[in-house]
């Protein structure tokens, strides 16, 4: 059974920001440079051209395509006060995972930092598989701002915080940035699993199969589990609460956060599903739809 280990103080020294200069981008970025100035950090600001494609029919003009994207940036970044603020602003071609990647291990990010301001989803920036991958490879976590959520992250400071867990080993890689940030920030932490319906069994190697229960027993069994979660004797300066809910986990995530919660953290498996429980596409409809910035911890980070 996998379970948490005590946290260590986040340190952020470098922070890449990723934009498609959708119409919330200004409000990210905002929110963005607070995040910043709280931790110190270097803000790296990047925007990812596509691939010219190899093609005879007409194309735009790559460098005047370039030239756009450097004053869009440039225009972003004056709308904003960059007080206390280091920051470098960079235009990249080619594939967004790729790109993305590649600026992690050039710069040393610490964390990238995604902004969307569609009605439904990423925009151009992250669509579907293109957001699984960057949830899944990135050697760093990654913190979206959803459509919904960017209202709600005000000044960095975080009061409560909800982690979400399916009991996988790569689930739990999370855990210690969850308490991390809420020692850190004084914050309330919610622990939230969401279970299967009675009945069913959850396939999970790393924990063996839950057994089967009746709704109210098959609470009171992963509240247990989830109590077991947080390593014994650490001092918390709160005692964490503790939420087990049934129904498709991305919406009953989202609807538990709507209240009052500023950041949903969850772990991400590699490569290719986030949990077997929570199936794929997850972290991205959970970023969709949540009302606060999620953040995804995969695997991957753990190996640094």
């Amino acid at each position: 059974m996998p379970t948490g280990s005590a946290p260590a103080r986040i340190q952020l020294q470098n922070i890449l920001f990723a934009t498609d200069f959708s119409p919330a981008a200004q409000v990210v970025l905002s929110h963005v440079l607070d995040i910043s100035r709280y931790y110190g950090a270097t803000l790296f600001t990047v925007h990812v051209l596509p691939h010219v494609p190899f093609v005879e029919a007409p194309i735009p003009d790559p460098e005047k395509d370039t030239a756009s994207a450097y004053a869009q940036l440039a225009k972003l970044v004056s709308l904003v006060s960059w007080k206390d603020v280091t920051h470098k602003e960079i235009i990249e071609r080619g594939d967004v995972p790729e790109v993305l990647a590649k600026l992690i291990q050039q710069f040393d990010i610490d964390l990238v930092i995604v902004g969307c301001g569609g009605r439904h989803g990423f925009g151009k920036l992250l669509l579907g598989s293109v957001a699984e991958d960057v949830f899944r490879h990135a050697t760093c976590p990654v913190l979206t701002f959803g459509p919904q959520s960017a209202r709600r992250h005000t000044d960095g400071h975080l009061q409560h915080i909800l982690f979400a867990t399916d009991f996988g080993r790569e689930s739990v890689h999370a855990l210690p940035y969850a308490l991390s940030l809420a020692e850190e920030n004084h914050a309330r932490l919610t622990m939230v699993y969401v279970a299967p319906e009675p009945g069913m069994v959850l396939p999970e190697p790393e924990l063996g199969a839950l057994p089967t229960f009746e709704r109210t027993d098959l609470a009171t069994y992963s509240e247990r589990l989830l109590r077991s979660l947080i390593p014994e004797a650490m001092p918390l300066w709160r005692e964490p609460e503790y939420m087990v809910l049934f129904g498709p986990p991305a919406e009953m995530i989202a609807g538990a956060a709507h209240d009052d919660v500023d950041l949903i953290v969850v772990g991400v498996k590699r490569p290719t599903l986030l949990t077997k429980h929570f199936g794929q596409g997850v972290a991205y409809r959970l970023s969709c739809e949540a009302p606060c910035p999620v953040l995804s911890v995969s695997a991957w980070y753990q190996d640094r």
